[in-house]
Order: structure tokens, then C-alpha cells, then sequence
């Protein structure tokens, strides 16, 4: 399979699951500033060198009121942590 044929299926279940947190008034943001599904989609798929987690926050009814998309950079095999 081509990489942009790869691309295009990837992205469409995590596209729609945004459109959707969108549509029910929720905020996205991806690395703190606000996205779109479809920026937030690609931006995972392409994602060099780590990957993005989600930070979600809910208001005072525990409803989900932001989803923000955050790149964590993957530590390099040759790491190793000084004691």
C-alpha cells in the first residue's frame, strides 16, 4: 500500500472521532494551540520521532471540555540516566 493511500485510511477513524468531540462543543488543540480534526489527524500519523499523547480537561461536571494533542519525543536507546 502506498504511503498516501496508508495516510488517508489511518487518519479517517481518529478524524472522525474528533470531528465528533467538535461537534459536541469540545476544544482542540494540538501542542497548545487550537486545531482542527484534521491537522490533529495528520499530525499523528506523521509524527517523527515520538508521538502524541492527549491531555484531556473536563469542567466542574466532569464533561470532557478539551482534547489537546502534545508530541512527547521518544528518548534515544543510547540515554542512560545518571545516578
Amino acid at each position: 500500500m502506498s504511503h498516501a493511500k496508508w495516510n488517508k485510511k489511518s487518519i479517517k477513524p481518529l478524524k472522525n472521532e474528533l470531528k465528533t468531540y467538535r461537534n459536541n462543543g469540545v476544544q482542540l488543540y494540538l501542542n497548545g494551540e487550537p486545531s482542527t480534526p484534521k491537522n490533529i489527524a495528520r499530525a499523528c500519523i506523521i509524527a517523527e520521532g515520538g508521538g502524541y499523547m492527549r491531555d484531556y480537561t473536563e469542567d466542574e461536571k466532569g464533561r470532557i471540555v478539551t482534547v489537546n494533542f502534545d508530541l512527547i519525543n521518544e528518548i534515544p536507546a543510547t540515554y542512560k540516566k545518571h545516578e
